[in-house]
């Protein structure tokens, strides 16, 4: 994986490539000219991605009549330097007429536990906790936790 980041010569906006894909981050408005999201945005979006992809390919796997997931997400950032996130809250909304809530259960489990590695690189320093809402009813609330994977990679 490599990405590829130059200063745009804009206030303090940088052009990332990756892949052949470009995109540009910025500082907000008070710093930057808000040509892009942040950095810290990006990541946020990164972790609801990086998820969304997981529990998409998970119900697909349990051929299930999956018709939507979105994945929204909330954060605060510490005060001082560097600052980090707080807490992530995440909510899962997965629409499907034929999706029990224990295989959506299953499937965010899985992400949050298992197979998400955005979501497991912040963790360490920003607890995740999530929810999840099954044809809008809410059905589950948990928090990401990657110990028992982590601990099988060393």
């Amino acid at each position: 994986m490599e990405t590829k980041t130059q200063w745009t010569r804009n206030g303090l906006g940088f052009a990332a490539e990756s892949r052949g894909l470009k995109f540009v981050m910025d500082g907000k408005p008070a710093d930057g000219n808000d040509q892009g999201p942040t950095p810290k945005e990006v990541l946020l979006a990164s972790i609801c991605a990086c998820s969304g992809m997981d529990i998409v390919s998970i119900l697909q796997k349990m051929r299930l009549d999956l018709q939507s997931c979105d994945v929204d997400a909330q954060t605060e950032t510490t005060d001082g330097h560097p600052a980090i996130f707080k807490l992530v809250r995440i909510q899962y909304m997965i629409k499907g007429s034929n999706i029990k809530p224990e295989q959506a259960i299953k499937a965010v489990t899985l992400s949050m536990t298992k197979y998400c590695g955005v979501t497991a690189m912040v963790c360490p320093t920003s607890p995740v906790q999530f929810e999840i809402f099954l044809n809008t009813e809410k059905i589950h609330d948990g928090k990401a936790d990657f110990t028992e994977a982590l601990q099988e990679k060393k």
